[in-house]
């Protein structure tokens, strides 16, 4: 049986903006002494929260490695950077990987979880999902996914629940089926196609 699963946007600056945040901070640097830098960051380190170790997870800083599945769809395969204890600075990868070819995944941001996960490694050695819960800044769960798949119809249906973090109360719920191919490059074209000429009737 096969199961499946799946990250960032940012914000555009204007030069305007970008050159008063460059000179707001170059001001601030000849304003503040060497010593009180060293201990604002000091302070900031402090701040962040310590990750406990569980036991038996592997840690890593770098990022998954990604490699297609035989349908075409890409899929963790690996993970790079690995360090021997938790870092609660940046991007933190936590695997942890069972007997039985299930697996725990989570990700940290500065010492807060973002999101759990877990699944099954296939026989290729790539990852898929069923189960994924997302936190917020509070560590409360905000969303919900489990994934079920049908290998005859090759096609991972989704349910997504969105939950009201104060609550924990289902709030929305939607699901969605998803073949296991991805959509052909031509299809993608014709579909982007048809929905350009629709926008142009409107």
């Amino acid at each position: 049986m096969i199961r499946d699963g799946s990250f960032m946007s940012g914000w555009k600056r204007s030069l305007a903006a970008g050159t008063a945040l460059l000179l707001a901070c170059a001001c601030t640097a000849v304003s503040c002494s060497k010593k009180g830098s060293e201990t604002t960051g000091t302070a900031k380190r402090a701040s962040l929260p310590k990750i406990e170790p569980i036991e038996g997870m592997r840690y890593y800083v770098g990022g998954p490695v990604m490699k297609p599945d035989k349908w075409g769809r890409l899929r963790i395969a690996a993970f790079n950077g690995q360090i021997t204890a938790p870092s609660s600075r940046g991007l933190l990868i936590g695997f942890k990987e069972n007997d039985d070819g299930t697996f725990e995944y989570r990700t940290w941001v500065n010492g807060r979880p973002v999101q759990k996960s877990v699944g099954f490694r296939d026989q290729d050695g790539l990852l898929w999902f069923t189960k994924q819960e997302s936190y917020d800044a509070q560590a409360r769960v905000i969303a919900r996914q489990s994934f079920s798949y049908d290998n005859d119809r090759e096609v991972m249906t989704v349910t997504h629940e969105q939950l009201d973090p104060e609550t924990g109360k289902v709030v929305k719920t939607t699901t969605n089926e998803i073949p296991y191919a991805p959509p052909a490059a031509s299809d993608e074209e014709e579909e982007s196609e048809g929905a350009s000429k629709q926008a142009g009737t409107q």
